[in-house]
């Protein structure tokens, strides 16, 4: 048979906490929870050193990248100031060009046959003129032709001398004229 006891039997009360252990679980709470937060700051803060480091390498590469550019321009400026100034040197080139041409175009025109030239200056338009002639007269002539000619002016014959050279008698001079150019 089976019994059965009806008899109240004794429970063990429920513990309770103690207040020593509730100060203990609610300080244990509040470490945890503590550490919890730091630890979130820190991965925070690290991630956010993280983002700015990434971005001072990104801004770095960006500057460096300007001055490269910035480089460039300024060569490209100096390469410019270089060819205008090799351009504004051709254009005076080719302003000086036509007055020597003209000058030696006129005196090969005025000059009579006999009469040649052994040396030829000119500076600031003035003209010196050295040179040879088979006698007075070619020369005479040759001064003449510069005096009536239009793009000359203040004839002045410095000297004029007879020479022998190779036993014949040839004359030398030297003159000094203004050459007026383009008109």
């Amino acid at each position: 048979m089976i019994k059965i006891n009806l008899l109240p039997t004794k429970r063990k009360p429920q513990k309770k906490l103690t207040e020593l252990q509730q100060q203990l679980v609610i300080g244990g709470l509040i470490l945890l929870l503590v550490v919890g937060g730091m630890v979130f700051f820190w991965m925070s803060w690290t991630s956010t050193i993280a983002a700015l480091q990434a971005q001072e390498v990104e801004t770095k590469a960006r500057e460096s990248a300007q001055n490269k550019m910035l480089n460039e321009v300024k060569n490209v400026e100096e390469e410019r100031k270089k060819v205008n100034e090799k351009i504004g040197v051709i254009e005076q080139l080719k302003k000086n060009q036509v007055g020597p041409v003209r000058l030696l175009d006129e005196l090969s025109r005025l000059m009579p046959k006999g009469l040649n030239f052994t040396a030829l200056s000119e500076n600031n338009s003035q003209v010196a003129i050295d040179g040879t002639a088979f006698t007075n007269d070619e020369i005479v002539v040759f001064i003449n032709n510069l005096k009536n000619n239009r793009y000359f002016s203040d004839v002045f014959l410095e000297q004029t001398k007879q020479i022998k050279s190779d036993r014949i008698d040839i004359y030398q001079y030297r003159l000094q004229v203004k050459f007026k150019g383009e008109q």
